[in-house]
């Protein structure tokens, strides 16, 4: 996944990309709209508008479930997840993004 800030600067996913786990906080909306909040899955696929296609059997579903995947999820409805399905919290990779512009590793103020 890619991450980035957003207008606050808090941190936000600005992509999904194959293989990153994810779990859905809301339901999948549509006629065919077959996610619920609380499945999980691996990303399989991201088409080019950024809608995701979820394996979510041998994740949150059994191995052997009818429902393999879930097509057509729109990345707002999603959070990146561990292993077991929890809510992953983002982690800055250098602090705020000021810090990231304004400072660097020769700068000797600190």
């Amino acid at each position: 996944m890619k991450i980035g800030y957003g207008p606050e600067q808090q941190i936000v996913v600005t992509a999904y990309e194959p293989g990153d786990l994810v779990a859905l906080f809301a339901n999948q909306a549509g006629e065919l709209g077959a996610g619920r909040a609380g499945d999980w899955g691996r990303v399989k696929a991201v088409d080019s508008a950024g809608r995701l296609t979820i394996q979510v059997a041998g994740f949150s579903a059994p191995a052997n479930a009818a429902l393999v995947t879930l097509s057509g999820v729109p990345s707002r409805i999603v959070r990146p997840c561990d292993a077991r399905g929890r809510a992953v919290a983002l982690t800055p990779g250098r602090g705020r993004l000021s810090d990231a512009l304004w400072g660097s590793k020769w700068d000797k103020r600190a």
